[in-house]
């Protein structure tokens, strides 16, 4: 497949590596920074760039790769489904349900196969997860909980798009790492949230900014800026079947590079599993030992997009998408969007909301 990039920032180099691997071609990149825009074009094999995004939906190319900002998802994704091309979004989809919603029956109506790359399902262990979880002998679920803990937002921090309302939405920790625990947890369960309370903690409002980094004192050339999005956020979900949960969201854990961990609590059984140990599947019965099932060949967080991208690949090869596709469509980002928007009304109204 001949493929074209927007964005030129990590999760961009990702994607191109992984779709070069795959054997697909990536012909064109678009970036609104010059030199990185070139840089990762050439690093690519890509013979055309620049930052008119016509070069992503022209006639050369079969499916387009958005990795922007999110505040740019919804006008790219819908232009490249009304070109008749296939895309994979970055998470999240959108931040507004409308636009999420247009977008997920935009490319029903359209029949284009569109993802939400929502990587984290494609570890293997998550794959036997899953297939535990939806046995007779696991029981209904009782309860889902976890957590999604990071550091690279700890100050000091540069001060990227991230920080931007504007291109990063009102929110960052749910939307950026919260997002994909959500998607996670609808994945193994099979089960929908139907309402949430949640309680954000920006924990540190007044920043100070000197050349390009954040910090939490001023100097003599340092600016006072505001940082309002949520550094961490502590969740309560209610689930389609009567289920509790909750989650831990934070993107300013010390020590924690990049864990997801999540327990599923059946009738009869529980799962657990984290990023941090990928290949280590936990299983425990009352009164038994815990199992742990071990896979030393489990793949490694650049291996799940290039699982997530070859069953696309396989959807447009066919034309059209599976049945029931393994990859996150774009109906799961607008599900995954209603979520964050009843999240962050909750915050804002102290109650619980429904999704």
């Amino acid at each position: 497949m001949r493929v074209a990039i927007a964005g030129t920032g990590f999760a961009a180099s990702i994607h191109g590596r992984m779709l070069r691997e795959l054997g697909h071609k990536v012909v064109a990149v678009v970036g609104s920074n010059p030199s990185n825009t070139e840089t990762l074009a050439r690093s690519l094999g890509a013979r055309k760039w620049g930052h008119d995004y016509g070069i992503a939906i022209a006639d050369c190319v079969d499916s387009v790769h958005i990795c922007t900002p999110p505040a740019l998802h919804y006008e790219m994704a819908r232009a490249a489904i009304e070109n008749g091309k296939s895309v994979v979004c970055e998470k999240p989809l959108c931040f507004d349900n409308i636009e999420a919603e247009a977008l997920f029956r935009l490319s029903a109506q359209k029949g284009v196969v569109c993802a939400v790359d929502f990587n984290v399902r494609f570890y293997e262990s998550c794959s036997r997860a899953r297939k535990i979880i939806a046995s007779s002998s696991f029981g209904e679920v009782l309860l889902v909980h976890g957590a999604y803990l990071q550091e690279f937002h700890i100050l000091p921090d540069g001060f990227s798009w991230r920080y931007r309302p504007e291109l990063a939405g009102p929110m960052r920790a749910v939307t950026e790492i919260g997002s994909h625990w959500i998607d996670l947890a609808r994945y193994l369960t099979g089960l929908e949230i139907t309402s949430v309370f949640a309680d954000f903690g920006a924990f540190s409002e007044k920043r100070y900014l000197s050349d390009g980094i954040m910090s939490y004192e001023g100097g003599p050339m340092s600016e006072e800026i505001s940082v309002t999005s949520e550094d961490a956020a502590t969740i309560l979900f209610r689930f389609s079947n009567g289920a509790k949960g909750c989650v831990v969201v934070s993107e300013i854990s010390h020590g924690r590079r990049n864990r997801l961990a999540i327990e599923i609590t059946g009738r009869h059984e529980s799962v657990w599993w984290n990023s941090e140990s990928p290949g280590e599947l936990n299983r425990g019965r009352k009164r038994e030992e815990i199992a742990r099932d071990l896979d030393p060949f489990s793949g490694a967080f650049a291996d799940t997009f290039k699982s997530l991208f070859r069953e696309f690949y396989a959807d447009v090869a066919r034309g059209k998408a599976s049945a029931e596709p393994a990859y996150p469509t774009f109906r799961d980002g607008y599900i995954n969007t209603r979520v964050c928007s009843a999240i962050l009304d909750s915050s804002s109204q102290s109650r619980w909301v429904d999704v």
